[in-house]
């Protein structure tokens, strides 16, 4: 009984339209390119200046040096979280204390609950769009790129953080993701088309 060939997924070269097997045609900078249009295609790419450099010439950034970036975050948002407490319970770091935190009204822990998650909102989404990175990033030399190398508009760094969300519900599986894949991505950098770089790998 004779073997049936394999099916091959058959895509067309973003450059020319050409529709050609997968296995004939290259991945760039977030586009499929035969063969015969790679050079053209790797020139513009390099000229365009998007990022500084071609993506292939990235260097990703893996998750234990993410995960330190995500810690320094932690740090600078739990201190702003304690000084919030001082405002709400009148005392500095309230949020760390189970017995403060049971004597104050239902009122104020969720008015306290919800502006936190306000302040992780913004600091996350407003130093993405307008640095490209985080503080606890930017201190490690990273920086978060869309795959063509351009910067990340409002709709994708709100996006991404909601991605995060989705990582942390799941038993933080979307973040441990980043360490079993080539370009070091973890669920919300798959979902959003997002890279971590190290910023020197763009300069």
């Amino acid at each position: 009984m004779s073997q049936e060939a394999p099916v091959q997924t058959v895509l067309a070269c973003s450059q020319c339209g050409r529709a050609l097997a997968q296995s004939d045609l290259v991945h760039i900078a977030g586009s499929w390119v035969c063969a015969d249009c790679k050079p053209a295609f790797l020139s513009r790419v390099m000229a365009s200046g998007a990022a500084g450099a071609s993506p292939l010439a990235w260097h990703y950034g893996g998750f234990w040096i993410r995960f330190a970036a995500r810690l320094i975050d932690w740090i600078i948002l739990g201190i702003v979280q304690a000084f919030t407490a001082l405002v709400f319970f009148g005392s500095f770091g309230a949020q760390f204390s189970p017995s403060v935190m049971q004597s104050a009204s239902s009122g104020l822990r969720l008015g306290f609950q919800l502006l936190s998650f306000a302040i992780g909102i913004v600091y996350e989404v407003t130093f993405l769009r307008y640095r490209g990175a985080t503080p606890g990033k930017m201190a490690l030399g990273l920086k978060v790129v869309r795959s063509n190398g351009a910067p990340l508009g409002w709709g994708i760094s709100v996006g991404r953080y909601f991605m995060q969300v989705v990582s942390t519900i799941i038993l933080f599986i979307g973040f441990i993701m980043a360490g079993f894949d080539d370009e070091k991505r973890a669920l919300h950098d798959r979902v959003c088309d997002t890279r971590v770089i190290y910023k020197q790998s763009v300069a």
